[in-house]
């Protein structure tokens, strides 16, 4: 089944990508990916900071074809919050969209004037 991509999926993209900068697993900076952990199909999660991180496309699609590297990486990435995201996924709870168009684009404002 192919996911819809919204425009809240395009602002979460764009705020991944300004947020890392380089690719969190080479440290390259190559074109970055948003490459989500639990995938997108998890509602309860889908936006959430903890869930994804930019990565060149090599590296995406290395950790998404290697599941075991995958969780060992996002564990390294997110030390205890790797727990934390764990638990949010099991809320079934639909995220106010509304509320995270504005903190996305108010973050990406302050990305883009610290990067000036």
């Amino acid at each position: 089944m192919k996911i819809r991509i919204d425009p809240l999926d395009t602002l979460f993209s764009c705020f991944i990508r300004l947020r890392d900068k380089v690719c969190q697993r080479c440290l390259q900076p190559h074109a970055l990916q948003t490459a989500h952990f639990h995938g997108r199909g998890e509602k309860s999660i889908r936006w959430d900071e903890d869930n994804a991180c930019g990565l060149c496309g090599g590296c995406h699609m290395y950790l998404d074809s290697h599941p075991m590297e995958k969780v060992e990486f996002f564990q390294s990435l997110l030390g205890a919050r790797f727990d934390l995201l764990n638990a949010r996924r099991r809320v079934r709870q639909k995220p106010d969209r509304w509320a995270l168009t504005l903190y996305f684009k108010q973050k990406i404002k302050e990305l883009e004037v610290a990067n000036e």
